[in-house]
């Protein structure tokens, strides 16, 4: 069953900057992967071996319903300006800039995640003008984005 939460996102410097979800996320999923680079080979014998560089862990998602400008009801980041989903992106992709994922704003705790996309290319558009994005980031510290 997936999270009806709000995420929240802190970014830049000291992790001064705040993204507010105004809804939860859609279609999300999250899933391990073993990382680029890795290998598996089975013998004439049939037995199996493998190289493994590591595991990331991710959540993929579509934020949706974004603003252009903050809202308060419900509270939400904005499109524009310059701490809003905008500049967020081109820093986050910005040599993989790190930064807070908190499933549940309420909640507290987070994931130090890296954005993996989107990485170029236009927002959607909703029904009623506000823009929307597939999402997908990922940690390698083994922490995997649980209850999605």
């Amino acid at each position: 069953m997936p999270i009806d939460t709000r995420p929240q996102i802190t970014w830049e410097a000291a992790f001064a900057n705040q993204l507010d979800f105004g809804y939860p996320l859609d279609n999300a999923v999250s899933y391990s992967q073993d990382r680029e680079g890795s290998e598996w080979v089975q013998g004439p014998s049939g037995v199996e071996e493998s190289w493994l560089l590591g595991v990331d862990d991710y959540l993929a998602a579509d934020v949706r319903w974004i603003p252009t400008a903050d809202t308060t009801n419900p509270v939400a980041t904005g499109w524009d300006g310059a701490t809003g989903w905008r500049a967020f992106l081109a820093w986050a992709r910005d040599m993989a800039n790190p930064f807070r994922f908190f499933p549940d704003k309420d909640l507290g705790g987070f994931t130090l995640s890296t954005l993996v996309t989107p990485r170029e290319g236009e927002p959607g558009l909703e029904s009623d003008g506000t823009r929307r994005f597939r999402f997908v980031i990922r940690n390698s510290a083994g922490n995997p984005y649980t209850g999605y």
